[in-house]
């Protein structure tokens, strides 16, 4: 595990120019977005965020002897980094909306109606977000299936759409639940997109 997980840093160190896995707790960037992520308290603590071109954790060395969670999240990641660079800030727009446009409330001085961008902030659906974590949460489905044989727990995956983790970003549980048991039957099916393929190449051979 430990030579499948080095084997795949090389490969995002080569797909995505600049990449580096920085830690959270020496980032004022990251102190500041955690102040910011007042709905996910476990932002700095427990979770792994992408900024372009980087993977920031929540202190380092990360992970140094579980080596299996650490590959399937950053194969996760590389979904999000992949996903940035062919996009561009196109990507980041999709991730960020609706909440995004809160920001323009702050024009209320002008005119009164920009008042109407704080709903905005509300935890409304954001179907870019959906989409990206969809990519993310399948890779990280797929990259545990093949390096154990065994299933995510589908369940966990949903409450973090449904629930504060990501701001409430997709609410349909049902839809979800189908979604992924879906994307899990093609996996085991072989029927994999690009960049599914892309990494099971690289773990697998």
């Amino acid at each position: 595990m430990k030579k499948l997980r080095k084997k795949l840093e090389e490969f995002m160190a080569v797909d995505i120019p600049g990449f580096e896995i920085r830690s959270k707790k020496t980032r004022t960037l990251m102190k500041l977005v955690g102040k910011l992520m007042f709905f996910n308290k476990k932002f700095m603590t427990g979770y792994i965020t992408t900024f372009y071109p980087y993977v920031y954790v929540p202190t380092l060395p990360w992970r140094l002897n579980s080596h299996l969670p650490a590959i399937s999240v950053l194969a996760h990641e590389w979904v999000h980094l992949h996903d940035r660079k062919r996009l561009g800030p196109v990507f980041n727009f999709l991730y960020a909306s609706p909440q995004c446009f809160a920001p323009f409330a702050l024009l209320a001085f002008w005119n009164l109606w920009f008042l109407l961008f704080l709903l905005c902030a509300l935890p409304i659906p954001s179907p870019g977000r959906a989409w990206a974590e969809i990519r993310g949460y399948r890779m990280t489905m797929a990259v545990y299936y093949w390096l154990s044989g065994q299933k995510v727990d589908i369940k966990w995956m949903v409450e973090q759409f449904v629930g504060p983790s990501y701001y409430f970003m997709w609410p349909f549980r049902g839809w979800l639940m189908k979604k992924f048991q879906k994307e899990f039957d093609k996996i085991k099916n072989d029927d994999l997109s690009p960049e599914l393929r892309n990494i099971k190449n690289i773990l697998t051979q």
